[in-house]
């Protein structure tokens, strides 16, 4: 099952990786664009996944349902090229504005055709506020969701765009250093 993510947990914000708010792109290749007044943070890369608590029903999505992660995930490259190998995870961690709130928000992840049924576009419903972080990723849970190349991951509140990040999703071999990573928190 994929672990499409979206949560809103409670968070502090030193738990997060330093990344740029409101950048229109990085030094990594992946293009991003941020309405800075609707998102007040923004933080994209790739983490290490970790089991869900729970499930919600998604339709739109690959697996028909979305993963609910216990806490935030640990931005541990900012970054958006990704290792295709699994319990590889990556996303976008973002909040609004104090006060504001974007209920519902459209999440909409785009990604190369899935070998086994072609789907391309995923999609579900969140909400984006001002207290909390609220997580919108993806972790590879089995081999079929694989695919290499450019994956997007963007939210709209009514005909807004709020933020769209693209990740590119290259060999394993070309991102070591984020399995290296990953791999030592699994056996230590």
């Amino acid at each position: 099952m994929s672990r499409i993510l979206p949560a809103l947990i409670l968070a502090t914000a030193t738990a997060l990786a330093a990344a740029p708010s409101g950048a229109e792109g990085d030094t990594s290749g992946g293009a991003i664009r941020v309405d800075p007044d609707q998102v007040a943070e923004l933080v994209y890369g790739v983490y290490c996944a970790e089991d869900p608590v729970r499930t919600e029903e998604a339709p739109e999505t690959a697996s028909g349902v979305i993963n609910i992660v216990p806490d935030l995930p640990r931005i541990r490259f900012a970054q958006t090229v990704v290792p295709a190998a699994l319990d590889i995870g990556f996303g976008v961690l973002s909040r609004a504005p104090d006060g504001v709130i974007h209920d519902p928000v459209t999440i909409t992840v785009t990604h190369p055709p899935f070998p086994d049924s072609g789907i391309e576009v995923e999609r579900w419903t969140t909400r984006l506020d001002g207290e909390d972080f609220s997580l919108t990723g993806f972790s590879f849970d089995v081999p079929g969701e694989l695919v290499l190349g450019t994956w997007t991951f963007s939210a709209h509140s009514g005909e807004k765009e709020l933020f769209h990040v693209e990740f590119e999703v290259v060999p394993p071999e070309l991102a070591a250093p984020v399995l290296a990573e990953c791999m030592r928190g699994f056996t230590s």
